[in-house]
């Protein structure tokens, strides 16, 4: 025998449609800014870190330094996820 039974419409939209088209302009909108202001920094700068010395511009420096910053946040709250997941 064959199963004859239909599902009901419910209606609902996918959820997360407006929020993810809002997050991807966010996004673009930060990389755009993020672009303007390394173009905006251009004087370079010598970076000295345990004996490395790197001639880089001001605005590669900072970005450098923020990816790093991110890194280390997010290896952090990993870190607190499992921690949490473990209790």
């Amino acid at each position: 025998m064959t199963d004859t039974t239909t599902h009901a419409h419910t209606g609902r939209r996918r959820a997360g449609g407006f929020v993810s088209k809002l997050s991807l302009l966010i996004a673009l909108l930060l990389t755009i800014a993020l672009v303007i202001f390394i173009l905006q920094n251009t004087v370079h700068t010598t970076i000295n870190f345990i004996g490395w010395n790197f001639d880089l511009a001001q605005g590669v420096a900072l970005l450098g330094a923020a990816v790093v910053g991110a890194v280390i946040a997010w290896t952090i709250s990993g870190a607190i996820r499992v921690r949490r997941a473990v209790k």
